[in-house]
Parts: C-alpha cells; sequence; structure tokens
C-alpha cells in the first residue's frame, strides 16, 4: 500500500500533464460517462480528434447534458459524441448495447470506467452489488467486445485498448482467505460483508480478473506469428478524485470526516480523467499491467506471488462460471480473432 508520503505526493504535489496523444479516427466507448472521471474523458478525448465517443450511461438525460457541454465549450459538431443507454446490472442492456457496438465500423478503445461504492447491502447477480458492478457487470461487457476490438485491430493494422479504472486501494484490501467454494456466492451473505473494506476487495478482485484476462487474450511472447496487432489491456489508479462517487452513501460523522479528506486531499475528476486517458493511448509495454501516477508502477508483491497467481486463477474461474450463466458462449470471445 502507498505510503502517507508517497500519498501526499501523488495527491498534492506531483504535476499531472494533459494528454496530447491523438485520438483521430479513433471509435472510444467509454462507460460511466455521465460524471466524474468518465465525463472528464470524454471531453480530453474530443479535444485529442476523436471521430466518435460513445457516452455509455446508465440514465440517458445525464448523459445527453454531458453531450450538450462538451458539444459547447469545445465547439465540437454534433455527430462525434453519441449517448447509449447501457445498464451493466442488466445482461439485456448490456447484450442490446453490445449489439449496437458490433454494427459500428471500428472500436478503437473501451474505457471500463463505471462503477460504484455502497454502504448499502444489496445482491446482484448471486454477489454483493458492489463486486456485482465493479466485477462481474464490467466483464460481462468488456468480454463481449473482445471480438470488435479484435476485428479494428486486423482491419485497420492498429492496436486497440481496453482499459479498466482501478484503484490503489487494492493493496488495502482483506482478501477473506475461508470463502467456501465460491467467494461471489459467498458474498451474497450479508454477515461475510466487510462494507469498510468491500470497495477494495472489489478493485483487488478486478485486478486478478484483469491480469489473467491479459494473460490469455494475448501473452507477450516472441511468437513472431502471432497476430502482430493484439489488443493492450491495461488498469490503472486515477489517484483520489472529487467524483462524488461515495458521497451519497455516507452520514453523520463518516460524512464530515469524507468531506474533510476530500477537501484536504481529493484531486479534480479532470486530473484523474488525464491519467485515465494516458493509459487508454498508453503503449504496449503496458499490457497487463498497472499505471499510478502516470507511470507504469509494480504490482504489491502478494499479486505476484505464488499465492496470489492461484488467486488469480481461482478469481478468472469462478468469475468465467458466473459470465456463462449470465451471457452463454460469453468465454469463447476471449480466444476470437
Amino acid at each position: 500500500m502507498p505510503t502517507f508520503g508517497n500519498f501526499i505526493h501523488t495527491q498534492l504535489i506531483l504535476k499531472i500533464p494533459k494528454p496530447t496523444t491523438s485520438f483521430a479516427s479513433k471509435i472510444v466507448v467509454i462507460t460511466g460517462a455521465s460524471s466524474g472521471l468518465g465525463k472528464e474523458a470524454a471531453k480530453h478525448i474530443v479535444r485529442l480528434g476523436a471521430s466518435k465517443v460513445i457516452l455509455a450511461c446508465r440514465n440517458t438525460s445525464k448523459g445527453n447534458k454531458v453531450k450538450a457541454e462538451i458539444e459547447s465549450s469545445l465547439r465540437c459538431g454534433p455527430d462525434i459524441i453519441e449517448v447509449w443507454q447501457v445498464d451493466i446490472e442488466s445482461p439485456p442492456s448490456v447484450k442490446e448495447f453490445v449489439d449496437r457496438a458490433n454494427k459500428l465500423p471500428r472500436l478503437d478503445v473501451l474505457i471500463n470506467n463505471a462503477g460504484m461504492v455502497t454502504l448499502k447491502f444489496q445482491v446482484v447477480y448471486g454477489t454483493e452489488r458492489s463486486m456485482a458492478v465493479n466485477v462481474i457487470g464490467t466483464f460481462l461487457l468488456a468480454l463481449q467486445l473482445i471480438p470488435k476490438l479484435k476485428e479494428t485491430a486486423k482491419a485497420y493494422g492498429v492496436t486497440p485498448h481496453m482499459t479498466f479504472v482501478g484503484s490503489a486501494m487494492y493493496d488495502a484490501a482483506k482478501y477473506p482467505e475461508e470463502h467456501g467454494d465460491d467467494i461471489f456466492d459467498w458474498l451474497s451473505d450479508k454477515s461475510n460483508v466487510n462494507v469498510m473494506d468491500q470497495y477494495n476487495l472489489t478493485k483487488l478482485v478486478l485486478l486478478y480478473a484483469i491480469i489473467k484476462l491479459a494473460s490469455i487474450i494475448d501473452p507477450i511472447t516472441n511468437d513472431k506469428s502471432r497476430d502482430s496487432n493484439p489488443i493492450v489491456i491495461n488498469s490503472l489508479d486515477p489517484c483520489f478524485c472529487k467524483t462524488g462517487l461515495a458521497a451519497g452513501e455516507l452520514t453523520g460523522v463518516f460524512k464530515a470526516v469524507y468531506k474533510s479528506f476530500v477537501f484536504l486531499f481529493a484531486r479534480s475528476a479532470e486530473e484523474g480523467s488525464r491519467l485515465v486517458v494516458a493509459a487508454a493511448s498508453a503503449g504496449r509495454q503496458t499490457h497487463g499491467l498497472y499505471m499510478r501516477a502516470g507511470a507504469l508502477q509494480k504490482y504489491a508483491p502478494f499479486i505476484t506471488s505464488r499465492d496470489g497467481v492461484k488467486k488469480s486463477i481461482y478469481i478468472w474461474e469462478r468469475l468465467g462460471r458466473k459470465l456463462e450463466q449470465l451471457q452463454p458462449g460469453i468465454l469463447a470471445n476471449v480466444n476470437a480473432v
């Protein structure tokens, strides 16, 4: 976990440059784009010349307000930004979104930004809701778009990106060692959920799944016979930002403490979005890896340890089982060409 000194440097001292890499001719999908990091990332990507930016939102009225705001501030044409509805807690909604995306001429970048923090216990997809949204729903959408990304790579000779917004708090998560056969099923029991650690745990489980996905879909090898235009799959920590992600969940003392913490240390969502855009345009060297403060960072040692590798395999197997139940045949997309 980052030291307090490192946290202070990252939050208050580090200069985060505005992204400059061109997105010309690219089509980009950003989930959770109606506010916070997603909204600000969309602004940068439009500014950097993308041919189309799709704001994937649960609430399309909010998405349309963002579209109008960006068009007004950047004076871009009305055909660049589109608002598409998607609810990643609904397999039919995800499938409808995927079917629509498959009709696009190309898909260059998928930014998996949608996520949530909650202190209220609910069960979705047979597990605690934030785990359902941050991991299961996120992968339900992402895996179904892999064939389109690979199709784009081959047709246009480019390297598409699949970027996941993670968190450095994965390093603080308390992974439950005694969770029975299936950690997702185990977390459907309220007594097994530590609400104060659950967000951290979702980001740890997400990271294990990302690492395994990257290694399966496109391992970095010296095999020259492999596709020369693979997908870059990476993740990043956007720093602690003012996004409103947790604000509505807190009350009383917790809310007061959180507001004080935000006032003292939080970066703006716009600054955090610069890191999102940087990862979504980063080079092949970031594949399967994690970025923090705009640069590649080594995983915490427990991630790459023998036990960490076992956990990554285990999470992938259990996640795959859940995803196949929700969308039969989805895992075949991982090897699609």
